[in-house]
């Protein structure tokens, strides 16, 4: 893979780990989009963004802007979707550009974005996008007692085409409206019963400085609730948590606490059961572009880097997506600057677990003889380097 120089060699010197290891794959300059883009999501070894400036879902991987784009304005005007008025004689006319700038992807691959921002209806219109590119419009309600308003960042959980979650911060509110929207045949529609409002504690302001994640994006089919849900507030709070469908949001403290010092933007992962944060780290007290992954449960940083830029900034999105054999690819986006992709390798033991998990199964009788097809007895089943007796 080709790898860009620039920053080289201070990224090998301020990005560190123990037993792990963070080391940038590439990086372009963003300069050109400025406020265009600041919310990105992590696909695989590409990242997707959601360009206002030409009303298109972008892709970038280590060559640069690639070939595929999807074109949410087009799909909005010709079905008739997001924020329109009328002409003089009652048709509907649609805005030059009604992509929004937040974007989010679920477990299976559907990327979401949403509509006419900065207005109100950002954060009630979105577009999902299939793995295959086929684009479907959500239109939301936001749950009572609630109101509609501007949305800068996006999460998402589940399949949103068929039963998953849609969470944003709605801008100068203090509450999280989270939206379940599930196949009705017609669909997706929302479940309003499934939906619901998560409020920030007292003092609180949800602004545009607010960025709601999931960290584990499955959900059951039964399931009455979203999973776990973190927003990340550059302003006032750090890192806060509502988990089990809480409809609030609890502070998890240090060492998530950053107060005024971090830039907006973090994510979260999940590699053998184990979650972890990304998150902007402040340098010297300033919003600089250096971020930290903590593991959640032990509250222990597991890597950090300084930073690409000695810069002060004011977004600075990060989207993990977690590979195969157990490794993390870490995006970022540095609004106006750089977006960048770095690649995390966790303990030995976390990537080992993640392997076997994911290693074909093998069956052997008592014996050691491989069975194609185990049935009626005992039998000794392989995955990896993990073998146990089963009965089948």
């Amino acid at each position: 893979m080709k790898k860009f120089l620039l920053f080289g060699a201070a990224v090998m010197l301020a990005c560190a780990a123990n037993a792990q290891t963070l080391e940038k794959q590439w990086q372009h300059d963003f300069t050109a989009l400025g406020t265009n883009v600041r919310n990105i999501v992590a696909v695989g070894n590409e990242i997707a963004v959601a360009n206002m400036g030409t009303g298109k879902v972008e892709f970038y991987d280590a060559t640069g802007l690639t070939a595929k784009a999807y074109d949410v304005n087009t799909f909005a005007a010709n079905n008739s979707v997001g924020d329109h008025g009328t002409d003089s004689v009652g048709n509907p006319t649609f805005k030059a550009y009604t992509i929004g700038r937040a974007i989010a992807i679920d477990a299976v691959g559907n990327i979401v974005v949403n509509l006419n921002f900065p207005n109100a209806p950002s954060s009630t219109n979105f577009v999902a996008i299939a793995p295959d590119g086929t684009m479907k419009h959500i239109a939301c309600e936001v749950p009572s007692p609630g109101e509609a308003g501007r949305a800068d960042f996006l999460g998402a959980a589940g399949d949103v085409l068929t039963n998953g979650y849609i969470a944003t911060a709605i801008h100068q509110k203090n509450y999280v409206a989270v939206y379940n929207v599930f196949d009705m045949g017609n669909g997706p529609e929302q479940d309003k019963d499934y939906s619901y409002l998560v409020n920030a504690d007292e003092g609180v302001s949800l602004t545009n400085e607010v960025k709601v994640f999931f960290a584990d994006k499955t959900v059951a089919e039964d399931a009455e609730t979203a999973p776990t849900m973190y927003f990340y507030h550059r302003g006032q709070s750090g890192v806060r948590v509502a988990e089990n469908g809480a409809k609030d949001f609890v502070n998890m403290g240090e060492p998530f606490v950053q107060g005024k010092a971090g830039s907006t933007g973090a994510d979260a992962f999940v590699v053998n059961g184990t979650t972890y944060i990304v998150m902007p780290m402040p340098v010297g007290g300033a919003r600089k572009t250096g971020f930290a992954v903590y593991n959640v449960a032990a509250k222990e940083m597991v890597a950090s880097c300084d930073g690409l830029l000695d810069a002060d900034v004011y977004t600075n999105d990060f989207s993990a997506s977690v590979n195969e054999d157990g490794t993390v690819n870490i995006a970022q986006l540095v609004q106006g600057k750089y977006l960048a992709m770095f690649k995390l390798t966790l303990p030995a033991s976390a990537i080992e677990e993640v392997a076997a998990d994911n290693a074909a199964v093998e069956y052997y009788n008592l014996q050691g003889v491989k069975v194609a097809n185990p049935e009626n007895g005992v039998f000794v089943k392989k995955q990896g380097a993990k073998a146990t007796k089963v009965v089948l």
